[in-house]
């Protein structure tokens, strides 16, 4: 099935205003880091961690802010984001972006995905009153998804009241972590599907359960593909719902199933039991749904004048009950600091998606791996979810840096334990990998570099490797 995509976004307070793009992508960490300081600030007061994340409540926020009150690092956090809102309000556009990379990336963190040793990549959007149509054709050589024609990043947007509902090829994220989100991810190829999603999150309901705050809820079904389109397609859904029922306070719960595996016919009409959670269990007593659930936290703050946030997400399969069973989690801390003209952020996050798969009657029925599906937890073979997979222990240490100036860069430290992981690579015990990031603009367009080197760990020996990428993308 190729792709298309719509994703609805009307606003009953900006009605009047039609954003290029309705929403923010998965692909500019550093937006994001501009985003969450504010929300540390109190100066943006809403949900943020579920992506695609809708402009429409940001630009709210964004009107409503007293610039006197913020921090210098706040300020420029403002005019990150307000340039960024500029941008998405400028019209239709176009663009090329050609990419290289000299290895495809193994670990994906949130930002731009690296999955190819080669793309080129044309995209025009086009705006009307109430739809948005991006359609985005691409060349892919060497890519781990074995696609060389992809429309990676198309949609078709329409807006009807506060909702948004999409038929979208887009890359998605469930949760606050910064490198493994434990659900739902852009590790894999967007998923083609559609999606229904909250324009602008302000409370809206009964006054009695105005104690949640604002609130996000956004859902999706796609189809969930094999490599070499051999046959084996199922379905996905994955819905989120997080609010913030103090300043800077994010709860959400997410949920996730495969279902209409190619070993068992369900079709559409198993829709309502994985929405409800429901089991449908075989003659073994095998749920022959793949159904995985999670709950996540973030409180950000300010305390001795400067920027931080905490957070975790715990995950797990949905077996019994709505909550997490053979358990797997993420912890981490931000702290941010800066002035006017530029803005840092370092982060800190533990993953650990071992687990002892209780509820399993056998070892490939747990978490990423289920014997109804094949290749697991994936799409297009990628895991869908937290790209160090199953079984690994992961810690990050990161750093980046953005100015005024354009320039922006980051360095990631990353060790990772496989003792416990049980595949291909198995034979590797642990890594080591340091990754160097800088940008600039170049020639009317935007210039990516990248290096990475990492240590591998075998059974006898050691192994080090190196790789380069780099990107440039052009827009009129």
């Amino acid at each position: 099935m190729k792709l298309t995509h719509l994703a609805a976004s009307c606003s009953l307070v900006f009605a009047a205003n039609v954003f290029a793009e309705p929403w923010i992508g998965t692909d500019d960490p550093f937006l994001r880091a501009a985003i969450e300081q504010l929300v540390s600030e109190g100066a943006i007061n809403r949900p943020v961690n579920s992506y695609p994340l809708m402009w429409q409540g940001i630009a709210q926020d964004l009107s409503q802010i007293n610039k006197s009150a913020l921090s210098d690092d706040g300020l420029f956090a403002l005019r990150r984001v307000q340039h960024a809102l500029h941008v998405a309000k400028s019209g239709s556009y176009s663009s090329v972006k050609v990419s290289g990379n000299s290895e495809a990336n193994s670990l994906q963190s949130f930002g731009e995905r690296n999955k190819h040793k080669a793309n080129i990549q044309g995209t025009s959007v086009l705006m009307g009153d109430r739809v948005t149509a991006k359609v985005s054709i691409g060349y892919n050589k060497d890519a781990t998804s074995q696609k060389e024609l992809n429309y990676d990043g198309s949609y078709l947007a329409v807006l009807y009241g506060n909702w948004s509902v999409s038929l979208e090829q887009v890359n998605r994220w469930f949760g606050p972590s910064n490198d493994n989100a434990l659900l739902l991810s852009n590790n894999a190829d967007p998923m083609p599907g559609i999606r229904f999603s909250r324009l602008n999150t302000d409370y809206y309901g009964p006054s009695f359960l105005s104690f949640i705050g604002p609130w996000n809820f956004s859902a999706f079904v796609g189809q969930d593909k094999y490599p070499k389109n051999d046959g084996k397609d199922n379905l996905f859904w994955a819905m989120r719902f997080s609010s913030t029922p103090i300043s800077g306070l994010e709860i959400g719960i997410n949920q996730t199933a495969q279902f209409d595996s190619p070993n068992a016919d369900h079709g559409f009409g198993a829709l309502s039991d994985v929405i409800l959670t429901k089991n449908k269990l075989d003659n073994l007593g095998v749920n022959e749904y793949n159904q995985l659930t999670s709950l996540d936290i973030k409180y950000s703050t300010r305390l001795l004048n400067q920027s931080m946030a905490f957070y975790g997400e715990y995950a797990g399969t949905n077996e019994l009950s709505f909550l997490p069973e053979d358990t797997m989690f993420s912890i981490g801390a931000e702290h941010f600091f800066g002035a006017k003209d530029y803005l840092v952020k370092s982060y800190i996050e533990y993953s650990d998606t071992v687990s002892n798969c209780s509820f399993a009657n056998e070892v490939s029925h747990c978490q990423y791996q289920h014997q109804y599906y094949e290749q697991g937890y994936a799409h297009l073979g990628d895991n869908i979810a937290a790209s160090i997979g199953a079984n690994v222990e992961s810690i990050t240490l990161a750093t980046s840096y953005q100015t005024t100036k354009g320039y922006a860069g980051f360095i990631k430290l990353r060790q990772l334990d496989f003792t416990n992981a049980n595949s291909t690579d198995s034979h590797i015990s642990k890594r080591l990998q340091l990754e160097v990031g800088y940008q600039q603009g170049l020639l009317n367009g935007l210039l990516k570099l990248k290096a990475t080197s990492w240590r591998d760990k075998l059974e006898t020996t050691s192994d080090t490797e190196f790789a380069i990428s780099g990107s440039w993308e052009y827009r009129f």
